[in-house]
């Protein structure tokens, strides 16, 4: 029913990493104190949160199928985590060269160190995605 998949212990560490990031994500963006954003009251941190809610989403759907997919299928992990890293990439990218006047999040400490802490959650990522896809696994 579950396969056991031979993974080095670097690639559960990233897994970790990514984890830890992305639960620490969804908390910051789902305790965002409701008078700081009617205290601006600025259309743009308003659009900006829609769109972190649509994402927060995403990375919830991701979080909760990806041991599901690691564990049973196994084959379509690689995938998947390639899909995920994608993905990560070219949000990071959106956000940093196309959407940079769009985009103004509220005045918080941990949605700042959210967003400078992104470029590690897409290195786990890059990393879980190399040993998927370039390691080869052991037969049990």
């Amino acid at each position: 029913m579950f396969e056991n998949p031979q993974l080095s212990n670097f690639f559960w560490l990233s897994m970790s990493i990514a984890y830890a990031f992305c639960f620490s994500a969804l908390y910051t963006y789902s305790t965002v104190p409701e008078y700081t954003l009617e205290l601006y009251n600025n259309a743009q941190i308003n659009i900006t949160m829609k769109l972190a809610t649509v994402r927060l989403v995403i990375v919830a759907t991701a979080l909760l199928a990806y041991p599901i997919i690691l564990f049973r299928f196994f084959k379509y992990a690689k995938y998947f985590t390639v899909a995920l890293t994608a993905w990560a990439v070219a949000i990071y990218i959106d956000d940093i060269f196309v959407l940079t006047e769009v985009i103004k999040y509220p005045e918080s400490g941990l949605i700042s160190s959210i967003q400078s802490l992104r470029p590690i959650l897409i290195a786990s990522l890059l990393l879980m995605s190399i040993e998927l896809v370039f390691r080869p696994l052991t037969a049990d």
